[in-house]
């Protein structure tokens, strides 16, 4: 369900729009706002980027990602708000009651688990990315892509494709991507700087993660336990966090990887990342959600309790997986 022709006629007719991405910001989310940012500017609207987090340091050289606000609320409710890449209003976090008091709030997403939230919703999950949907919007309106749109969107696509190596990859991604290389992209130094260069700090939490490695169910499940006091020893930003769970899911024979992250005495933050199994159901039992290989949860309980309830629900569904 989607509403397609009003959100152009909006975004056509409207003068200011504020913008924003989901927390722990990911590259899908700060790809897409940025390229709707810069295209709608292209046009002549005014726009004000917000996310409730700050832009993760590897996509800083984005054009424009040093104007994204992560502290600043949105102070005009008459404006109407663009969400970027977001399940669910809960993902906004604190900005979330300033976005629901606005007049209008326009929901685009890819996420098979949206509760299509906005007064108007284009949420497509046959999408590889909601970058790719911004594509298709900007391209609606006629907005002249630049370099920088071009990486943007690139970006957006490729970090949620698991530089196009995952299930959502599809033909038309990569004609939508094809198209982004036209505009001067460099996919390998632009590859090198999303996926490759890392801190130092990644590989010393990252060696935590694996030191905590458990194996479950003949070894079809696979799961790592870190906590906010382990990363801050290790020198590690939350930023550093992203991508360790592959490390669980990628050993041979696994079906799924699980990751814990103790945020506090009764916080705990939960991904799971498989080969077939539909994590985004998983994670729906437990009032998360996300993709069908890449999904999560955030659970408010201590870490023993948190793991005995997510743990009895994959072992149930990892029963349910046909042999």
């Amino acid at each position: 369900m989607t509403d397609w022709a009003k959100i152009i006629d909006i975004l056509r007719e409207e003068h200011e729009f504020y913008l924003i991405s989901h927390m722990q910001p990911d590259g899908d989310s700060i790809g897409s706002l940025l390229a709707m940012g810069e295209g709608l500017l292209k046009i002549g609207k005014k726009v004000t980027l917000f996310t409730p987090g700050t832009v993760p340091q590897k996509f800083n050289f984005l054009k424009g990602a040093d104007q994204v606000l992560h502290e600043v609320l949105m102070d005009d409710p008459a404006i109407t708000v663009l969400v970027l890449d977001s399940s669910d209003i809960d993902r906004l976090s604190f900005f979330k009651d300033a976005v629901m008091k606005s007049r209008q709030i326009i929901n685009i997403d890819h996420h098979v688990t949206n509760q299509y939230f906005g007064n108007y919703n284009l949420v497509d999950s046959s999408a590889a990315a909601s970058g790719e949907i911004a594509y298709h919007l900007l391209k609606e309106l006629q907005v002249p892509l630049t370099e920088s749109i071009a990486e943007a969107l690139y970006v957006a696509i490729s970090t949620d494709t698991g530089s196009f190596k995952y299930e959502n990859t599809t033909p038309h991604t990569h004609r939508v991507v094809a198209s982004l290389l036209e505009y001067g992209l460099n996919p390998g130094i632009l590859s090198q700087k999303i996926f490759d260069e890392r801190p130092l700090s990644f590989y010393m939490i990252l060696k935590e993660a694996l030191s905590s490695m458990e194996m479950h169910a003949n070894r079809r499940i696979a799961l790592m336990t870190l906590s906010k006091d382990i990363r801050e020893r290790s020198g590690a930003t939350t930023d550093d966090l992203d991508g360790i769970i592959n490390y669980s899911r990628n050993i041979e024979g696994v079906e799924l990887g699980i990751l814990f992250y103790v945020e506090g005495e009764q916080e705990v933050k939960v991904g799971f990342r498989s080969r077939s199994l539909d994590v985004s159901e998983l994670a729906g039992r437990l009032n998360g959600g996300g993709h069908a290989r890449a999904a999560g949860c955030r659970l408010y309980d201590n870490y023993h309790s948190v793991k005995e309830k997510v743990m009895a629900e994959a072992f149930k569904m990892l029963e349910e997986l046909p042999a």
